[in-house]
């Protein structure tokens, strides 16, 4: 009796500190709060910051921040007012977070569009608890499809989804929190796995997103990520085999060949990779195993 009160004292006391970055989000800015508020397992700190929103973003954030002690809101005042992926996104969370008590167990990455479970964060405190050899972990995204809430497919099944980021406290610290680039969300995870701890993705747990993956950033989308394949230290051939990926995936030529001119532009200009050498070796194995596994070769 004695032990099972410990751990659940352990339980319940678990600190959660979570930044969302927002950009325009007044339509989704509320609804996205309140179920981060009425969680069953309370967050410690909410850190909102504005990341150069042009509409009324700034007011409700305010709003929130008077009606709950847990709301920190913030303005990164020199945020330029665009819709851009990576880098701005992740320069807003660091903003966040040097603002933001240091004092927690979990740290999350969550975007203002998304709406949780009520025990969302409490299944997560219970996920982390039996397995400590997680370092990161989510549920998965659904999306509005014609009035019908239906599981987003569009990426690997396994993969954390860069709205639903959350790390414990010592994985965190170990892969020098999150990276101001492109592919930040993907060299997260293989840090992660090269310091031999996990990552877990909950299929039972089921979040919605309000907008459509992508829908800010449809411009250029394929170009980037085929500069992401090399900024990660992809080799030619992985490259080609994502490239015709992306093809598929939107059942259109027009991706595999914005993906192969963002890798080899960024080749062409000798960019500096995000992965030192032991790093970069490590991703490409990563990827090769996983192509093996998925097509019955390796297990």
């Amino acid at each position: 009796l004695f032990c099972s009160c410990q751990l659940n004292f352990g339980f319940f006391n678990v600190k959660i500190l979570v930044i969302i970055p927002v950009f325009n989000e007044e339509k989704n800015l509320e609804k996205c709060i309140n179920s981060f508020t009425n969680q069953t397992h309370k967050l410690s700190q909410i850190t909102i910051v504005d990341d150069g929103s042009t509409d009324n973003t700034s007011q409700i954030g305010k709003r929130l921040e008077k009606s709950y002690k847990e709301i920190l809101f913030i303005k990164k005042n020199d945020s330029e007012s665009i819709a851009s992926p990576g880098k701005k996104i992740i320069q807003a969370f660091n903003y966040g977070l040097n603002k933001s008590n240091k004092n927690y167990d979990l740290i999350g990455k969550f975007d203002a569009d998304i709406e949780l479970p009520k025990n969302y964060f409490e299944q997560m405190v219970n996920i982390f608890s039996k397995n400590k050899s997680i370092g990161l972990a989510s549920g998965i995204i659904s999306v509005n499809e014609k009035g019908n809430w239906v599981v987003e497919g569009i990426y690997n099944k396994n993969h954390v989804r860069g709205g639903l980021k959350l790390y414990n406290k010592s994985t965190f610290n170990q892969i020098d929190g999150l990276t101001e680039s492109m592919g930040w969300d993907t060299l997260d995870e293989m840090k992660i796995y090269y310091s031999r701890k996990e990552t877990f993705v909950d299929h039972s747990i089921i979040c919605k997103q309000h907008r459509l993956t992508g829908e800010r950033y449809n411009k250029k989308r394929y170009i980037k990520q085929g500069r992401v394949m090399y900024l990660l230290g992809y080799d030619i051939v992985l490259c080609l085999i994502g490239s015709i990926k992306f093809s598929f995936t939107e059942n259109a030529i027009s991706p595999f060949f914005d993906s192969i001119y963002g890798y080899f532009n960024s080749l062409y200009k000798n960019e500096k990779k995000l992965v030192n050498n032991k790093l970069s070796k490590f991703v490409r194995s990563y990827r090769y195993q996983k192509i093996l596994e998925k097509i019955g070769i390796y297990k």
